[in-house]
């Protein structure tokens, strides 16, 4: 009998149902956790200018500086935006510092927003939004929804809103 150095085409075909059968099985989990992913750079880039946006207020300072706007914009859960501008808010002759949009975010609906962060103006000198309650920003990816809070001191947390699936070790929100 001859020694054999190589797979035949039976060791082949079994090798490969049994990876269908494994990989039919793992993919459908893969969905949830890149909603997740997807979501929490959704969200912690909506932090990281919310914050950009305080630091330049403060860095430009003065009265006669440009004032700095946060601006969210949303015609509906999937076309959204937040902008960064100075002059006016976000409109003809303002410089856009930094934006947002639903195009980079495939699959991210920004599901609700407070009023005040629709138009917001940092005051020039101490960097402070122009609201004086809690604000949120909410973000939903598939089943999953995160939030983004702004206090009237301009501090930003991330939390889960109440009742929404517990992921990623964020607390629900209070």
């Amino acid at each position: 009998m001859r020694k054999q150095y190589a797979f035949n085409l039976i060791e082949l075909m079994v090798t490969l149902i049994v990876l269908g059968i494994v990989l039919s099985i793992a993919i459908p989990g893969f969905t949830g956790m890149l909603q997740r992913y997807r979501l929490q750079s959704a969200v912690l880039e909506a932090q990281n200018d919310w914050l950009f946006a305080r630091s330049t207020a403060v860095k430009f300072g003065g009265a006669r500086s440009p004032a700095v706007f946060y601006v969210a914009k949303r015609q509906n859960n999937q076309n959204w935006s937040l902008q960064i501008c100075t002059i006016t808010p976000c409109s003809e002759g303002s410089t856009l510092l930094r934006q947002q949009t639903s195009e980079e975010h495939k699959g991210i609906e920004l599901h609700s927003l407070s009023d005040a962060l629709k138009e917001n103006k940092f005051h020039n000198f101490n960097g402070l939004p122009n609201f004086t309650q809690q604000q949120f920003i909410n973000f939903q990816s598939g089943q999953y929804q995160l939030q983004l809070q702004i206090t009237a001191t301009g501090l930003s947390t991330l939390c889960r809103p109440q009742g929404s699936i517990s992921f990623g070790g964020y607390a629900e929100c209070v």
